[in-house]
């Protein structure tokens, strides 16, 4: 049965390790936008390594903030027009973050595009190392044990879940705050201290951390007057985030907003993960599921 042919355009050290793993499985993997890392495609160029290529993996997210693709391992640039003007019908294209202009453009050339981030089966997994390296961040920011700490944590998806498990077998004391009421039953039959998103004032004041997951601003102005002043604060969601950054700034709270934590932390893990999520896209014959 013959190997896929991959080629691998920039990302963090998660898409560096993920060439490794499938050229370890002897795949054909092409890489480009790491020449920071003293890799070279000397002998090709980017147009002919895609015509050659049965499935492109771009990184998490897609777009790096200049608006170029992200390459944070390159001295050039790609801009994103120039690629996708690359890509040939027919072409599965893999990435994260994938903004829908880009998806319509890519849908009117007939390629078959997947976003990670849309992915169940990877957003589950992503979740431990996510909340392992909230886990890091808040045993190197405060100066007292998890042990004991009085920790909110704000929604209970994925990441919410994995994390209060892992800080309860710590011994901190893990409050979650949830607007639905089954949410806030499963919490409690889990052990955990349940708070309604709406009543967050009445319960704030006494937290050592707080954890936000969930990409609406709870963490408003009000909300934050009542945070103690040694309380620190992590948002692990992605844009608008949770948190009043400003505010928080004013009152002089220490605070963080950890975006891609897996990338960060478990390079290595999170690539496995992707990987796993690739092989599962391309058994379902390249599926947007």
């Amino acid at each position: 049965m013959q190997k896929t042919k991959y080629l691998v355009i920039g990302g963090d050290m998660r898409n560096f390790y993920l060439a490794e793993l499938l050229k370890k499985e002897y795949h054909r993997v092409e890489i480009y936008g790491f020449d920071k890392k003293d890799i070279k495609n000397k002998n090709s160029s980017l147009a002919q390594m895609i015509n050659d290529c049965d499935v492109i993996i771009c990184g998490i997210p897609l777009v790096s903030p200049d608006g170029y693709v992200n390459m944070p391992f390159s001295t050039e640039t790609l801009p994103l027009e120039t690629l996708i003007e690359m890509i040939p019908e027919g072409t599965i294209f893999i990435a994260g973050k994938i903004e829908k202009d880009v998806r319509n453009t890519l849908e009117n050339r007939g390629v078959n595009y997947i976003d990670l981030l849309d992915r169940e089966d990877m957003a589950v997994l992503n979740a431990i190392p996510a909340a392992e390296g909230a886990v890091e961040l808040i045993m190197r920011s405060t100066p007292r044990t998890i042990h004991n700490s009085r920790i909110l944590i704000l929604g209970y998806g994925r990441i919410g879940k994995v994390l209060a498990r892992i800080l309860t077998g710590f011994g901190a004391e893990v409050w979650v705050a949830a607007r639905t009421y089954s949410d806030l039953s499963w919490i409690e039959a889990f052990g955990y201290k349940p708070v309604h998103l709406d009543d967050l004032e009445r319960y704030i004041t006494d937290m050592n951390v707080i954890v936000n997951t969930i990409p609406y601003q709870y963490l408003t102005a009000d909300v934050l007057n009542k945070v103690r002043p040694d309380c620190y604060l992590i948002d692990l969601a992605s844009q608008p985030g949770g948190i009043d950054f400003k505010h928080a700034e004013k009152l002089g709270l220490k605070t963080d907003w950890a975006l891609s934590l897996p990338g960060k932390v478990a390079p290595l893990t999170a690539a496995e993960i992707i990987k796993k999520t690739v092989e599962n896209v391309l058994t379902e014959g390249g599926r947007k599921k």
